[in-house]
């Protein structure tokens, strides 16, 4: 399985033999590189390009690194792209300066390549736990500040109006109704965004054992019919009953099917239909929700399984999205070795996702062991 890169970063350093050797090292540690032989270049690769660290070079011909501290500084803050400069043993006020204009560490020459790597992992981290506050802020003042008001208005409402020992009209039912759906998107966003920083971590493990995609396709259904009859949606089954048992987390499953039957209710209309089918292949089982829905453009096609993507449809009931649940899918799939995508249904209307796993499980140096972490399952 492809080997996601660690970070992309940048070398800029006009000594080509220092750049040659540090893309090597840097390369065999698991890091993509660029590199730029001048300060200039370097400026219009980090206007054009996404960069996860640079290592810079003080003393350069044509414009310094330390010239080009502040430039940086004008559109990248300190943990949005950190950077660690390269100086000399000696140059101590070099050291100094390069702080003060906004480098975030330094490294000398020669350059100690352990101590090198361990200040390249400490600034993608610090980048990264940046990057998680940021994400958290986004998703409190926004996906979870909406349905905590909507409950917290319904809860007062009811606390008013229904005192203890008096009987509860239908529309103060209603109201609970509502507390607990809204009180569930909410558990729902949380876990989402939990769960996709834990995979990122490497800290999801999966539970592996004799798992039958039929009952969890019937459960998941089941789960989902007064959600679909809410909208006047009409929610099906057509499974495979030769599906063989396959090995796999069957509580991850469930969230990757949960997801994919639930985004096909979301986005569809009054008085479409969902069919959620089975099939066996030689070597796989096949799991997809056909809707009758509005269909896929192409940017949908290409994006929707990324981080924090948003579909171009818009949910028809006042539903909300994290666009996390899709890329979730995807890691989880692909931890049990499986495949999974999307396409529109063609001459008919609406889009299918699918998912497939192989009928003998994972890998057998991951079916082997009890729990398997996204890392090493990558």
């Amino acid at each position: 399985m492809k080997t996601t890169p660690l970070g992309r970063l940048l070398v800029v350093d006009d000594n080509e033999m220092n750049r040659d050797l540090m893309v090597r090292r840097l390369r065999r540690e698991g890091y993509e590189i660029d590199t730029a032989s001048e300060g200039f270049q370097a400026l219009d690769m980090i206007r054009s390009g996404r960069f996860d660290l640079i290592l810079l070079d003080v003393m350069m011909p044509s414009i310094s690194g330390l010239e080009m501290l502040p430039l940086i500084r004008k559109t990248h803050t300190l943990p949005d792209l950190p950077i660690i400069m390269a100086t000399a043993r000696d140059e101590s006020d070099d050291i100094v300066q390069a702080l003060q204009l906004g480098a975030n560490d330094y490294v000398t020459k020669p350059i100690d390549l352990p101590v090198l790597l361990a200040r390249i992992q400490t600034q993608l981290r610090l980048k990264s736990l940046s990057q998680l506050k940021d994400e958290f802020i986004r998703i409190a003042s926004h996906d979870l500040k909406n349905p905590l008001s909507t409950v917290m208005m319904a809860a007062h409402v009811v606390r008013e109006r229904v005192p203890p020992g008096s009987v509860m009209m239908e529309q103060h039912y209603q109201m609970l109704s509502f507390i607990v759906k809204h009180s569930e998107e909410m558990q729902r966003i949380i876990r989402d965004f939990l769960d996709f920083q834990a995979m990122e971590d490497g800290g999801i493990t999966l539970t592996l054992a004799a798992t039958q995609v039929n009952t969890i396709a019937e459960e998941t259904v089941q789960n989902n019919f007064d959600y679909a009859n809410s909208k006047n949606i009409s929610l099906n089954l057509a499974l495979d009953s030769n599906l063989p048992e396959i090995i796999g987390d069957n509580a991850r499953l469930r969230q990757v099917a949960q997801n994919l039957i639930g985004n096909a209710i979301k986005f569809c209309r009054p008085g479409a239909s969902i069919l959620v089918r089975t099939e066996r292949y030689t070597r796989s089982v096949l799991f997809e929700v056909v809707d009758s829905g509005p269909g896929l453009k192409p940017e949908d096609l290409q994006n929707a399984f990324a981080k924090y993507a948003r579909l171009s449809n818009k949910p028809t009931g006042d539903e909300t999205s994290t666009g996390l649940g899709l890329a979730i899918c995807k890691q989880m799939i692909e931890l049990h070795d499986g495949q999974i995508g999307m396409r529109n249904n063609t001459p008919n209307p609406g889009a299918t996702f699918w998912f497939s796993l192989p009928i003998g499980g994972p890998t057998p140096e991951i079916a082997a062991t009890t729990t398997v972490s996204s890392k090493s399952a990558r």
